[in-house]
């Protein structure tokens, strides 16, 4: 099964620069070569990039912590619980997975070449699942068919099927963090030439693994970028905490900031290229996650939970994606995708539980109350340092993937998962803040 919902972001949750002891404060009162803008995977691997070369750099960090949308809390569940970057795509090439090897702080291990999974209509487990499958392939058969810059809700079948807005949640809000109706065939086919490998899980979080790697990568935190002028010949970055002149910057935040107008440009940016941030637009994923005595205790490791979503051919269905114990964790995980998934959320953290639970009991009966031990829910739709989950391109402008990726008088550099090959993943973030450090060192 293709898969981006390895992908998704973090909210911020009080947590302090003293989480993260390596952090390096630096001194904003001076002049730099390259300005960075935002550690994430991108901002952190061009930051390293750089330093290597030996340039004077300095990356620019508006949350108080490094890992944009990697995070691993460690206290809520009182185990590893990644509220973001959940597993490791592409283990063979991936450089995450590849530092956790040879790092024996980190227990790395491959997926399994046979998905487990659960088949539930209501609380009776589905043993002829023939039917219901034929679905999930006549979907896949159709969009990926269809090279076209259209959405899928043009051309799938089985609309009238009972168990297409459970397939339409797994193609749509799980895999793409949007609804048929809001991404392109042509985005979710197209051949970037990525080699394809199984992913890997971390079980101490990818949070965890991401923070290590570049933990000696000097950031300053809290400083949060409202302007770029690149009327001169550099460029100036003006932040809450001052102005900084530097010769180029690379902006790795998400199209969700860009699209909001939090960083202003001077002069304006060209037309398409301001359009590139709202046409190559975010999707949203969110978190609910819970913790059971006993209901999932026996649960083999990274097992899926799909069953029959009550809505019927909604815009939106309104059912979540379910993973059990991922990474060994023992956590049930249900992230809410689309647009059902952003409003959900924006009700509240209560209504978002009370909602997971609601359709946990279907399947296992109201007894599940007196089982749970702890929940909690992330909503990244919200967080304004994010604004969704990863990026896409809406039906119609897949050209917008190159136009957001170029570089504009070879000043301003954007880097992030929305630029990468390898779209909706860390381990594509990180190789586009290698690109685009190598694009400003020319």
């Amino acid at each position: 099964m293709k898969s981006r919902r390895t992908f998704i972001k973090s909210s911020l949750l009080g947590l302090t620069a003293l989480t993260f002891p390596n952090i390096i404060k630096v001194n904003a009162n001076q002049d730099y070569d390259i300005v960075v803008i935002g550690a994430g995977a991108a901002g952190l691997a061009a930051t390293q990039e750089l330093i290597k070369s030996g340039k004077k750099v300095i990356c620019l960090e508006a949350s108080n912590r490094i890992g944009g949308r990697a995070l691993t809390d460690n206290q809520i569940f009182g185990e590893p619980y990644d509220l973001g970057a959940l597993w490791l795509e592409n283990g063979d090439t991936n450089p995450f997975k590849l530092f956790g090897e040879k790092n024996s702080n980190f227990n790395l291990y491959k997926e399994s070449s046979e998905e487990m999974y659960d088949l539930y209509s209501g609380s009776k487990k589905v043993l002829d699942e023939d039917d219901i499958w034929k679905v999930y392939d006549g979907l896949d058969a159709a969009i990926v068919k269809t090279r076209k810059d259209i959405s899928p809700l043009e051309v799938v079948p089985y609309k009238d099927h009972p168990w297409f807005d459970t397939m339409h949640m797994l193609f749509g809000a799980w895999e793409m963090g949007k609804d048929f109706s809001n991404f392109s065939c042509k985005d979710y086919n197209y051949d970037y030439e990525i080699l394809e490998s199984a992913s890997w899980h971390c079980k101490e979080g990818v949070g965890s693994l991401l923070v290590d790697m570049f933990k000696k990568i000097p950031v300053q935190l809290n400083t949060k970028v409202s302007k770029i002028d690149w009327s001169g010949s550099g460029v100036k970055i003006i932040t809450n905490k001052g102005e900084i002149k530097a010769n180029k910057c690379i902006l790795t935040v998400s199209t969700g900031v860009l699209a909001s107008g939090q960083i202003k440009f001077t002069p304006n940016l060209a037309n398409e290229k301001q359009e590139s941030f709202s046409k190559i637009s975010m999707g949203h994923y969110n978190r609910i996650t819970f913790k059971f005595k006993k209901l999932f205790k026996e649960k083999v490791k990274d097992t899926y939970l799909y069953y029959k979503i009550d809505s019927q051919n909604a815009n939106s269905p309104e059912g979540v994606g379910i993973t059990i114990n991922p990474s060994d964790s023992k956590l049930c995980i249900c992230d809410p995708g689309g647009n059902f998934g952003k409003e959900l959320l924006k009700s509240g953290e209560k209504a978002s539980i009370d909602f997971g639970m609601s359709e946990l009991k279907k399947i296992f009966g109201n007894k599940i109350d007196k089982d749970l031990i702890k929940s909690h829910a992330v909503d990244w739709s919200s967080n304004p340092l994010f604004m969704g989950a990863w990026a896409s391109a809406e039906p119609g402008a897949f050209k917008y993937r190159e136009i957001l990726r170029s570089s504009v008088a070879d000043r301003i550099y954007f880097a992030g998962e929305a630029t990468a090959k390898d779209w909706g993943t860390v381990a594509g973030a990180y190789d586009s803040g290698l690109i685009q450090a190598k694009n400003a060192l020319t």
